[in-house]
């Protein structure tokens, strides 16, 4: 286990450190660090309410996505949304400059919705 990590946290360096040192001026690399409680809610994410969703993983999840200058304009929206079988869907929403002014200010987006069990 800490060997694939160990792999992970190095693929995910030699990416950001390529995408830095390439030129990549039109590109923005965002860490999305999501925590649920209780753990094991899948998280997914679409970019400017689009239908479509792309699935991230299974909370506790640490996971770097790359996005284009133009994905993340102030006009845009990106959403995240955690799900887990016996509990309420949670979303959250950025507009593009929102979500890079707190990549600027932190380094991370960190979310940590508490997950409200579903009575029907």
């Amino acid at each position: 286990m800490n060997q694939n990590l160990y792999r992970y946290l190095l693929l995910s360096s030699g990416l950001i450190a390529f995408l830095l040192f390439t030129g990549c001026s039109s590109k923005n690399v965002v860490n999305f660090k999501i925590h649920t409680e209780p753990e094991g809610a899948h998280v997914i994410y679409s970019q400017d309410n689009r239908h479509s969703w792309t699935y991230l993983g299974v909370t506790p999840l640490n996971v770097v996505e790359v996005f284009d200058n133009d994905e993340l304009n102030d006009e845009n929206t990106i959403s995240l949304k955690t799900m887990r079988c016996g509990y309420l869907e949670q979303v959250k929403e950025w507009n593009g400059e929102d979500l890079l002014d707190e990549v600027d200010d932190k380094g991370v987006i960190f979310w940590a919705p508490r997950l409200i069990k579903d009575t029907q």
